[in-house]
């Protein structure tokens, strides 16, 4: 089985779309298995590895806050999904059981971890974590325990060279209770009501070829028996700066998406109404500022940023935060407590890859220099020949120049000393100016021909 559990993986293409026709259900919204419907740029999907490596740092992250919440998310999705934790000893597996969530653990149970083929065995505490130790680096592992008669498996997994791996098996539970509202009687009239953003919205991030792709996961909740009609439609302004926004396939039919503005209209029926949004925004400075107006509350803050090079994350509404490497990546993992309705969500990011503005002014001074050596031909005829041949040897010079450093610049990639993000944005400029020399040494040539 892979790293992740495989109902957490793509099952389908995710296209950007203008309108799903698809009913709207009022199923148990389970946390992360909406990632599937993520495009990678607003045209296409999610790379399936950053699809993996996000679900990954989500299940991460919500395992991380554990201690601070009595009342997980559907613990459920995250039951034996193995975590590598450098804060364990090397060699160390821990494995946590719990019925339904991690505030109903379970004491005194046995917990068989095969070992290469060979069984251990280690009972849970009174916070239900079974410890196994002296594990060597390499050796393949899968955990097992059953709760009153359930059998729970884990995923099987290697044990890492340093540190060791935590992991948590979930039980069904046994008050049988959901969180998910009753489905309405069918013909049951909508009610005047608010919805809120449930525990799983979610704000993911990823770098593009040439700006920040934005997703929007809303899980927009409605606790009530009935259909609710909020007193005017949601509209989530997006921010100015944002290019090709769209809705995501999987999004309810109630959401509309026109330019900028993502309007979302009731009745929601009970339970969860998932809304799925991407745009990007296209690079500029090394700092960009997403400012989203929010028309409900939101239960709490959620946000994955995949992190390139010193890029940052600072918000006034991102308590905790943290670096998580997956699948070769390193990602950003936020949270922070609720935001109120009519708020808005700011997110800044600096260190963020940015295009340099020496091509266009190089591309405006070569055009000065073509004018302005065509306006001194004009009055000055006896110096074309000599006009044009100083002209040549300068842009001949700075031809040189950026061959000079083309060269130098995929030495260092070909060497592994420049990173790939560096690398292509940096080659793409110095062609770009290659370019704009050789347009103006042809319109040079052409001058001289003339003359």
């Amino acid at each position: 089985m892979s790293f992740l559990r495989s109902a957490w993986l793509p099952v389908s293409a995710g296209r950007m779309r203008g309108e799903i026709h698809r009913p709207a259900t009022a199923t148990a919204f389970r946390p992360f298995d909406r990632l599937r419907a993520l495009p990678s740029t607003v045209e296409g999907r999610l790379k399936p590895e950053a699809t993996r490596s996000i679900v990954w740092v989500f299940a991460t992250l919500f395992l991380f806050a554990a201690s601070a919440a009595a009342q997980m998310p559907d613990a459920r999705q995250m039951s034996g999904i193995p975590r590598p934790d450098p804060q364990l000893a090397t060699g160390t597996v821990t494995v946590r059981v719990a019925r339904g969530s991690f505030a109903n653990p379970v004491d005194s149970l046995t917990v068989d971890l095969s070992v290469g083929g060979s069984p251990k065995q280690a009972a849970t505490n009174a916070e239900g974590r079974a410890e196994f130790t002296g594990i060597a680096p390499g050796t393949r592992l899968k955990a097992s325990a059953v709760v009153a008669g359930e059998k729970l498996e884990s995923q099987e997994f290697a044990m890492p060279a340093s540190g060791g791996v935590r992991l948590a098996l979930i039980a069904v539970d046994p008050s049988g209770q959901s969180s998910t509202a009753a489905p309405a009687a069918p013909g049951v009239p909508a009610q005047r009501g608010e919805v809120m953003l449930g525990e799983d919205t979610r704000f993911v991030l990823e770098m593009g070829e040439d700006g920040l792709n934005v997703f929007y996961v809303l899980q927009f909740r409605n606790d009530a028996a009935a259909p609710v009609q909020p007193g005017k439609a949601l509209v989530f302004e997006l921010p100015e700066d944002a290019r090709g926004a769209g809705l995501m396939e999987g999004s309810s039919p109630l959401a509309k998406l026109s330019g900028q503005r993502l309007e979302i209209s009731g009745p929601f029926p009970p339970g969860d109404t998932l809304v799925q949004a991407g745009y990007t925004l296209p690079f500029g400075d090394a700092k960009i500022t997403i400012e989203q107006p929010l028309p409900v509350s939101l239960k709490h803050v959620a946000v994955v940023a995949e992190k390139a090079g010193g890029m940052q994350l600072s918000s006034p509404q991102v308590r905790d935060q943290q670096d998580m490497p997956a699948n070769g990546k390193v990602y950003i993992a936020g949270r922070g407590p609720a935001v109120d309705a009519n708020q808005t969500l700011t997110l800044v990011f600096t260190g963020l890859p940015h295009h340099s503005t020496w091509p266009r002014d190089i591309a405006l001074g070569l055009a000065f220099l073509i004018l302005a050596g065509g306006a001194w031909s004009t009055f000055r005829g006896a110096n074309k020949p000599a006009g044009v041949e100083v002209r040549r040897q300068t842009l001949e010079t700075r031809r040189d120049d950026l061959f000079d450093e083309l060269t130098a610049l995929e030495g260092g990639h070909r060497q592994g000393l420049v990173d790939p993000e560096q690398f292509a944005t940096r080659r793409r400029e110095l062609v770009a100016a290659l370019e704009q020399v050789y347009a103006a040494l042809d319109d040079d040539i052409a001058v001289g021909h003339a003359s």
